[in-house]
């Protein structure tokens, strides 16, 4: 494990000093070479709000790290980059956690494949520090077609829910999915600034900045049960059970370039560890018998044999293409 600590060469505050105006931001990095410098450049201009970046990387073969180091030699943003071997994304993050030495400010984590709307890291502080009992903001995201990403706002799934959409997919009616991202019909809150913002049951690991009364960095940040996958859900479900809510901050949409890391279809690895994150979250949340707990255990086996037969014939018919 080795570090590029820019605090070693004089610049920015010491952790110690944390003041609650500002947060920490962990991102884990795999294979993330493409989209690295345009995520620092755009954390790099919400600079006034972020004490450190902390990347994890998680054993990139490709150039990610040597991408970061020029980043850090040619701009003033505070970078800590740790290499690590791959733990997985709750893995990821609990390497960076332990490169904190504090506790008093908000963790933002993020994805690397995220570009960030100017604004977007003083919204979510705002939403913090002025709403009461939460756990958990974010702001919407969109692809790089300008839709909206149906994980920033989603329903935390139900035995019924997940069985229809693990069965049917895309297939299924937008209006059956738990993840569907509907927006609440509620007239939305607003914060001081007058901002609105809107409460839902879960979002994405992909942008989520973690209130310190939930989650203070003392104490792994996602379930370290998951390698990758589910983790979001599960620490939207937490802070659920602990009496906080999830909220979306309604400002400008931040893009999110998905796939990049997993690829698409899957890799086999992560098609595997998707469907071990559906298992999990079914044992920790959804399970009610022995009984119950075998028919969909095993259910679960046999969509990834099917998926895993048909990802194969996909990718190998775009390398025919090719």
């Amino acid at each position: 494990m080795t570090h590029l600590d820019r605090a070693d060469k004089g610049r920015g505050p010491t952790i110690s000093s944390i003041r609650s105006d500002t947060c920490v931001v962990i991102t884990v990095t795999y294979n993330s070479a493409s989209t690295i410098a345009a995520f620092l450049t755009s954390l790099e201009a919400e600079g006034d709000d972020i004490l450190r970046v902390v990347v994890v990387d998680n054993g990139s073969s490709d150039d990610t790290t040597t991408v970061i180091r020029q980043f850090v030699r040619d701009h003033p943003l505070d970078v800590v980059l740790i290499e690590s071997t791959n733990t997985g994304f709750a893995g990821g993050y609990e390497v960076g956690r332990k490169a904190l030495t504090s506790s008093e400010a908000p963790i933002l984590c993020l994805n690397p494949d995220v570009v960030l709307r100017r604004g977007t890291v003083r919204g979510l502080l705002e939403a913090i520090r002025e709403i009461p009992n939460v756990g958990i903001a974010t702001t919407p995201l969109v692809g790089l077609d300008g839709v909206e990403d149906n994980a920033s706002r989603r329903s935390l799934p139900s035995l019924a829910s997940g069985s229809l959409y693990g069965v049917f997919g895309r297939l299924l009616p937008r209006q059956w999915r738990y993840n569907a991202g509907t927006r609440s019909s509620v007239t939305p809150s607003r914060l001081p600034s007058g901002t609105a913002y809107s409460r839902v049951e879960a979002t994405t690991g992909a942008l989520m900045m973690l209130s310190p009364s939930f989650r203070d960095g003392s104490g792994s940040i996602f379930d370290l049960d998951y390698w990758m996958y589910g983790e979001d859900l599960q620490l939207c479900r937490d802070a659920q059970r602990d009496g906080r809510s999830v909220v979306v901050v309604e400002m400008e949409p931040s893009v999110h370039v998905k796939g990049v890391s997993s690829g698409w279809p899957r890799s086999p690895a992560s098609h595997r560890a998707f469907h071990d994150a559906m298992a999990t979250y079914y044992e920790k949340n959804l399970r009610k018998s022995a009984a119950q707990a075998l028919l969909v255990i095993g259910a679960i086996h046999m969509r990834f044999l099917a998926t895993s037969l048909i990802a194969g014939i996909a990718r190998r018919s775009t390398q025919v293409r090719r």
